[in-house]
């Protein structure tokens, strides 16, 4: 208390002792507001990584938080949006189908009646249409860590709604399948109407009271039409809930974007000058020029000089600097360090994006491992869905199963030559034309049509060559003509046969 009171005498002496007829104590107010800087500094982001850092070790409590910073650093974040882009359409999604016969040389039975069976089951797979679908199911994935679908069909199509993640948890595992619950509490009356009438059905049971169905009094359990996709392994320990695949390189994202905003004051930094004015002083130091000359002084030079300079007028030699460069060099380091760091983080080549890297091997490397991933963790969860679809479309006949092909955009040439090879050893023709880009729709009717109603190997006949031309228009022998000047080694072999 008493040294309070000791600051507040020793501030109230000090306003008693300032003299405003001293031109001394006036050059000394003016001297402390003299310098204005009239630039803007930019600020840094908002998004903090040390929170976000402890967001992801409870992915219980804060999946759906993290998810929300995905889809926001998905749209200002260039790099982290094109791997998303990159992982989600790096596989072409091509597939076959065969049935499923406990001895299939005694069980094909009426070969006509199977040939039947693989037209329906390919017009009903390709009605669930996995060449568009799957993709955008993988972006989300990628985006969300997890995806809630609900699948509505009639007799001509099939659609899959997208159920917002936020009010779903994934509960159970069927076949190998994902299945989830919804919270019913968090409709309304009007917000319900958008849902399929299976969500309004039970929206009504739980205005009704009758809140038995409902686990824990507001998750309601989705029929098999509705479908949770997911690489998240923990997803069920983990209270229903899934983290971005690259949550991890959120980090990464955030910390670039942060020395994207530090550039900017680095640029500001860059564009800045500082304008002396010089006031005049007697041989004691004393200014010479009334205070309201100075200012006057001072305000028409502020006035008239652009943004990011800063005027200063005072009794010292000062000269005019500029701050070009000032703590470029860091700032740019920074930034090229963290983005080496995102794609390390993520686990692609920087040459994928026009990159630096080692070489062309390592680029090849990385894309074998991306599609390895992929492999592994997509098609086999995509598989079961499928094969789920199809097990329970063919209840009362033959069933069905969908097997989709270890093929990128970046292999496919190479898949193909591989896959032509196999035929050679008896490998199927089905794979290979899957390999080729077929659906087991376009195989069944494209090919039918071609050589049943086109009969189009009549009107494609291929050219003769040199090897199916015969010497004689009546021979019946094919083979190259006779040349009118044999070498010696032809002349010994024909005579010696």
């Amino acid at each position: 208390m008493a040294q309070n009171k000791s600051n507040y005498n020793r501030n109230r002496k000090n306003k008693k002792s300032f003299n405003p007829n001293n031109p001394n104590q006036q050059h000394q107010r003016f001297a402390s507001t003299s310098a204005v800087f009239t630039g803007q500094a930019s600020s840094n982001s908002n998004v903090d990584g040390t929170r976000l850092k402890s967001m992801l070790q409870d992915p219980a409590k804060n999946a759906q938080n993290v998810a929300t910073v995905s889809k926001s650093m998905k749209q200002v974040n260039g790099m982290y949006k094109r791997v998303v882009k990159y992982m989600s359409s790096l596989l072409t999604f091509d597939y076959t189908i065969y049935p499923v016969m406990q001895n299939p040389l005694q069980d094909v039975g009426d070969a006509t009646t199977l040939q039947q069976a693989f037209a329906q089951t390919a017009i009903f797979v390709d009605k669930l249409n996995p060449k568009f679908n799957l993709p955008i199911f993988t972006e989300k994935i990628f985006t969300n860590g997890v995806t809630y679908q609900y699948k509505i069909e009639d007799s001509k199509s099939t659609v899959y709604m997208d159920v917002p993640a936020n009010l779903c948890r994934v509960s159970y595992l069927e076949e190998g399948v994902y299945r989830y619950q919804f919270d019913i509490t968090k409709l309304t009356e009007a917000t319900m109407l958008t849902y399929p009438k299976e969500f309004q059905t039970a929206y009504t049971a739980y205005r009704n009271g009758s809140t038995d169905q409902f686990v824990e009094g507001k998750w309601y359990q989705v029929s098999d039409k509705g479908v949770a996709f997911t690489i998240d392994t923990e997803v069920l320990q983990q209270a229903g809930q899934a983290l971005p695949p690259l949550s991890n390189a959120l980090i990464d994202a955030i910390k670039i974007e942060n020395a994207k905003d530090s550039m900017e004051d680095t640029a500001t930094l860059d564009n800045s000058k500082i304008v002396h004015s010089q006031v005049p002083i007697d041989d004691k130091g004393r200014p010479t020029m009334e205070l309201g000359v100075v200012m006057e002084y001072h305000n028409a030079l502020k006035r008239n000089l652009p943004a990011g300079a800063v005027a200063i007028t005072n009794p010292f030699d000062t000269k005019a600097s500029s701050l070009n460069g000032t703590g470029k060099d860091g700032k740019f380091a920074l930034l090229d360090k963290t983005i080496d760091t995102l794609y390390d983080g993520v686990g692609v080549s920087k040459q994928l994006f026009a990159g630096d890297g080692t070489s062309s091997q390592a680029l090849e490397r990385s894309l074998q491992v991306d599609a390895q991933w992929m492999f592994s963790a997509l098609l086999p969860m995509f598989t079961n869905y499928f094969n789920y679809e199809l097990k329970k479309a063919g209840k009362k006949g033959t069933i069905w199963k969908a097997k989709f092909l270890n093929i990128t955009h970046m292999n496919r040439e190479e898949a193909i030559a591989t896959s032509k090879d196999q035929l050679t050893f008896g490998g199927s023709r089905l794979e290979y034309l899957a390999y080729c880009g077929m659906t087991p729709l376009e195989v069944a009717n494209m090919l039918v049509f071609e050589q049943r109603v086109l009969s189009i190997d009549d009107y494609m006949v291929a050219k003769q060559t040199s090897n199916t031309l015969s010497g004689d228009p009546n021979a019946e022998e094919a083979g190259a003509p006779e040349s009118d000047n044999p070498t010696d080694t032809t002349v010994r072999i024909k005579d010696s046969q």
